[in-house]
């Protein structure tokens, strides 16, 4: 089934209030003449839902639950509402932990949480930058000295893309991990770039993010990150650009150590 497209420039009239839900998930904005005020009323439930806007005749629904106040000379009409990946690298783990013999490549799927994005046309910075659920803190290093801080819960990570469940506010990122070392690589825990990832949509609706690919090799030159733009396995169907990264990068390769990307 089609998710419903609920993103994009959508328009507010003075005083107008839209909500977004996720079973008990709620965003509500409402626009004022010189403000915008945004309800963030989260749960700890990851609801399998869609994700469903609507607007509201009047704020009493949305309770005591507190809000944000964003001023404005003027607020326009319109505000765009997108999604962005995590603003932090996220630690996804796969179902047991895999062993890659040398000279073979394998490919991982991994589904990780989106963030609600919503600017106005005369102003980059957003009035908001929030996830649909919040991933729990993790540290991702070889000790508390070295190392970053990164997110780690409502992660999966999947050999079969047919096992890994579609959710309408998370994105599926592919990624590529070729062992070209003489030894075997062991994997329990993968370090996944998500702010240097684009984003994107295909005709279902579901959102894919840039592949990633890493390499693995006794020459450390010619091991590290490379991020491919689409994701290879959408490459045949035409794919709306939902956003670009957090971080763009002047070259598609950098390189970071294996032990910063898998554990």
């Amino acid at each position: 089934m089609t998710a419903k497209k609920w993103w994009g420039k959508t328009s507010f009239n003075d005083g107008e209030i839209k909500i977004w839900t996720i079973g008990d998930r709620k965003i509500a904005i409402q626009r004022l003449a010189k403000e915008w005020l945004v309800w963030n009323e989260e749960t700890s439930f990851e609801s399998t839902a869609a994700i469903n806007l609507k607007g509201l005749k009047t704020i009493n629904t949305l309770g005591e639950h507190p809000f944000s106040r964003h001023l404005f000379t003027q607020t326009d009409e319109h505000l765009n509402i997108s999604l962005l990946m995590a603003d932090r690298a996220i630690v996804a783990r796969p179902a047991s932990k895999l062993n890659i013999p040398p000279g073979q490549h394998v490919a991982l799927y991994v589904s990780t949480p989106l963030w609600f994005v919503g600017k106005q046309d005369n102003c980059e910075f957003p009035i908001v930058d929030l996830p649909f659920w919040r991933p729990s803190d993790s540290w991702f290093g070889s000790s508390t000295m070295v190392g970053e801080l990164c997110y780690a819960k409502y992660t999966e990570a999947r050999v079969d893309l047919a096992n890994l469940k579609k959710r309408p506010h998370r994105a599926i990122t592919s990624v590529l991990i070729n062992n070209q070392h003489d030894e075997p690589l062991t994997i329990e825990r993968i370090n996944l770039p998500a702010p240097f990832l684009g984003l994107y949509a295909n005709a279902e609706n579901q959102f894919w993010s840039d592949q990633i690919e890493i390499t693995h090799n006794s020459n450390k030159d010619k091991s590290g990150l490379k991020i491919n733009k689409l994701p290879l396995i959408e490459k045949q169907s035409n794919l709306e650009v939902i956003s670009t990264a957090r971080i763009e990068l002047s070259d598609n390769h950098f390189i970071r150590s294996i032990k910063s990307l898998l554990a």
